[in-house]
């Protein structure tokens, strides 16, 4: 009953906006004229009431938003609140007018009222909007306040791949988000520097703002060789010879385990030339101080990114039964994706990078690829998939490329590019919080075993 009353509300709302001078209209009782507004991004809330007992249904409100369109919105007495939007810029003071319609469906008399508005987040996202530099492009960021609306759009002008003429490219189109965020965009194109649009649309696509930022330096960087910097870890470290585990394989230059493919050619499956942390190699806000990767770049200067690399789908043999070593089933239970970084943080400091706290560290880049490996960087890594046939083909093929071959394939990496500010630390810092879980989800890493292949630095270059 309640919803035929609803829809035959709205029906005589219409009607009554199309007749203004509708002779039916009743006087305003006296307690329904207490109408608060409350400002909020992009328009008001109305506050009223009308209680049950007496004869009033609904109300409407009348107003003209940001756009000169005509608004009209209903409510009835099961609600006590109204939201009035379609606005871009706070205003103060829009007119509006306000009528009741009792259960007849007959108009009151117009009450006029005034309402101001709070800018909307298609506006707000222009007043702390910074576009900075970054590797090999862009980064975009914005605040935006609580309640959100509307869309963000980012172009740069480039090259059209067809016409080969300048031309504005969307590299991105999505919602606003809720108190902001950061965008960061790698161009396919290669530019020493980039004109950036930044633009705002409300939902309905009617364009609010826009912002230009001109010949914006796209960063370079180097790449540093192992014998570059220092690499320690605080942890636990597995050091076997006779398995060829050890910290120098991390910065040894191997990015896709040539060396282990080497030794798999040799008939020696259980030498993987790695490197492996454990147990208990996660970082833990409990013992802060332990389980961090420390890169010491020997002198401030300004990181770029860092790079884990897995090995490629060798089909490497990983312990995991009773006949095999119990060693090597401690370290794989038969998995090699289990054991590789799926949750990871990088800090910069300039600080004791042993004793320093993390909180009054930089976050340079913060990366949670979740548990499932394969909708992950690491899904083409040595674990039994049958998207991995595709690199190879099927079973074996891999023994018939050559080292050259090998050495050429793509490798499977995290990149992790560190946000810009152009600040120079000495120490990087890495911590990894968590593992993926292995084929089938039997290999859950409870031990908290870390694997990495290699790691790289990145700088910023010198010269640029």
């Amino acid at each position: 009953m309640i919803r035929k009353l609803f829809f035959a509300f709205l029906m005589m709302a219409c009607l009554g906006a199309c007749n203004d001078d509708d002779d039916s209209r009743f006087g305003v009782p006296t307690e329904f004229r207490d109408i608060k507004f409350k400002p909020i991004p992009g328009g008001a809330v109305m506050r009223y009431y009308l209680p049950d007992q007496k004869d009033i249904f609904g109300v409407q409100v009348r107003y003209t938003d940001a756009w000169g369109e005509k608004q009209v919105k209903n409510a009835t007495y099961l609600s006590d609140s109204l939201v009035l939007d379609g606005f871009t810029e706070a205003q103060a003071a829009v007119p509006a007018q306000v009528t009741f319609f009792n259960r007849d469906m007959e108009e009151s008399e117009p009450m006029e009222v005034t309402f101001s508005t709070e800018k909307s987040a298609t506006v707000a996202v222009f007043d702390e909007l910074v576009v900075n530099p970054y590797w090999g492009g862009f980064n975009v960021i914005y605040d935006a306040p609580y309640m959100v609306n509307g869309m963000i759009h980012v172009f740069y002008i480039g090259t059209n791949p067809l016409k080969h003429e300048p031309d504005s490219i969307l590299v991105s189109s999505i919602p606003i988000s809720e108190g902001g965020d950061t965008l960061n965009f790698v161009l396919q194109q290669s530019m020493d520097f980039v004109d950036v649009v930044v633009r705002t649309d409300s939902y309905s696509g009617k364009f609010v703002k826009q912002r230009i930022i001109e010949k914006l330096p796209c960063l370079s960087m180097d790449t540093l060789r192992g014998i570059d910097f220092d690499l320690q870890f605080t942890g636990t470290i597995v050091e076997n010879e006779e398995y060829q585990f050890g910290m120098q394989y991390l910065s040894d230059g191997d990015k896709q385990g040539v060396n282990y493919w080497t030794n798999l050619r040799n008939g020696d499956a259980e030498k993987y030339s790695t490197f492996m942390a454990g147990p208990e190699a996660f970082w833990d806000a409990e013992e802060p101080e332990q389980n961090r990767f420390i890169v010491d770049l020997r002198e401030p200067k300004v990181p770029a990114a860092i790079n884990l690399y897995a090995f490629l789908y060798y089909k490497g043999k990983y312990a995991y039964q009773w006949i095999d070593d119990p060693y090597l089933v401690e370290l794989w239970d038969g998995s090699y994706a289990s054991r590789l970084p799926s949750k990871v943080k990088i800090y910069g400091t300039n600080e004791d990078p042993k004793t320093v706290s993390l909180s009054s560290c930089t976050l340079l880049h913060d990366v949670n690829s979740g548990k499932e490996f394969t909708e992950s960087w690491a899904h083409l890594t040595d674990e039994y998939s049958s998207e991995n046939i595709n690199i190879w083909g099927y079973s074996g093929s891999w023994k018939n490329k050559t080292k050259k071959e090998i050495e050429a394939a793509d490798p499977v990496v995290l990149h992790m590019l560190c946000n810009y500010s152009g600040e120079k630390y000495r120490y990087l810092i890495m911590i990894v919080e968590d593992s993926f879980i292995g084929r089938w989800g039997s290999a859950k890493n409870i031990r908290q075993y870390i694997t990495i292949n290699e790691l790289e630095v990145c700088v910023k270059e010198e010269n640029k």
